[in-house]
């Protein structure tokens, strides 16, 4: 599946408080996130232990509507208003590239 990605986004936070299942959420500045052409990934609390992973949808203002919670091998949890939330690269997408950057050089090796 592909990925939006935007270079410079600045971390924000929460702005209220965030349950294990809720499908929007609000940050005090979502300005520099991407608008979601494609879906994105942000990571809330990050290196603590509710740190958990979710797949964008899309994002207006500072809304941000989500496609999976727990995304990335991580758990849906509550998250805290003020939690801090980064826009991240996945592994899916890390692999995606992997795979065809490596399916790519086989052809050329090939002579397809």
């Amino acid at each position: 599946m592909r990925r939006e990605f935007s270079g410079a986004v600045l971390q924000t936070a929460l702005a209220s408080s965030l349950s294990n299942s809720a499908t929007s959420f609000t940050v005090t500045d979502g300005s520099t996130y991407p608008v979601g052409v494609n879906p994105f990934v942000i990571v809330i609390d990050r290196g603590v232990a509710t740190e958990e992973k979710i797949l964008i949808l899309s994002r207006a203002g500072n809304v941000f509507t989500v496609s999976q919670r727990g995304y990335d091998g991580t758990t849906a949890v509550a998250h805290t208003s003020g939690s801090f939330v980064d826009h991240v690269l996945d592994a899916d997408a890390i692999q995606d590239m992997n795979t065809t950057t490596y399916d790519n050089e086989v052809l050329v090796w090939m002579g397809v």
